[in-house]
């Protein structure tokens, strides 16, 4: 017979993020929300190896492609009456509207996509570190197709899945 000993899980209220980055925010104009740096490092688990400097960087790059990923269907948005994201109609889950949802796992995505990407420690050298290498790569394939299906979801469009041979 053997025993598991379970953990105690704490409301996810109570979850804060190892590291304060003084209520810095980036936005991209008044149609997209504000992403909070604080909301991506608790989100996508970022510790603080990862400085609030270098988090802003990548957060910025990642509300900008995904911005820009949404520019068309954005202005459809706009010409047909709706200001913001959260005009837009959608269903709602606790809440807030499924496109702001959207919006933020996109940009959180490819935000921790692209400090995986980048910042790799002295843990990726040798046999050990080439394998750390090859997971942290394939989970940032990983973290790009959450990227792409948030994008289309917002648009309404099909996933398209493809593999190479």
């Amino acid at each position: 017979m053997s025993f598991v000993a379970g953990r105690a899980v704490t409301p996810s209220a109570e979850d804060v993020p190892d590291v304060n980055d003084g209520g810095e925010k980036v936005t991209a104009g008044s149609f997209w929300p504000e992403i909070a740096l604080s909301d991506v490092r608790l989100e996508m688990r970022i510790n603080g190896a990862v400085t609030t400097t270098r988090l802003k960087h990548v957060v910025t790059e990642a509300v900008i492609h995904v911005s820009e990923q949404l520019a068309s269907w954005q202005g459809e948005q706009i010409a047909a009456g709706y200001a913001s994201l959260v005009a837009v109609p959608a269903m709602q889950v606790d809440g807030q509207s499924v496109k702001i949802h959207r919006y933020r796992r996109a940009v959180f995505s490819c935000a921790r996509a692209l400090l995986l990407e980048t910042f790799r420690d002295v843990d990726t050298t040798g046999d050990a570190g080439e394998k750390r290498a090859v997971a942290l790569s394939t989970q940032a394939q990983d973290l790009w197709r959450d990227v792409r299906w948030a994008i289309a979801d917002i648009r309404g469009a099909t996933r398209n899945f493809t593999e190479a041979f």
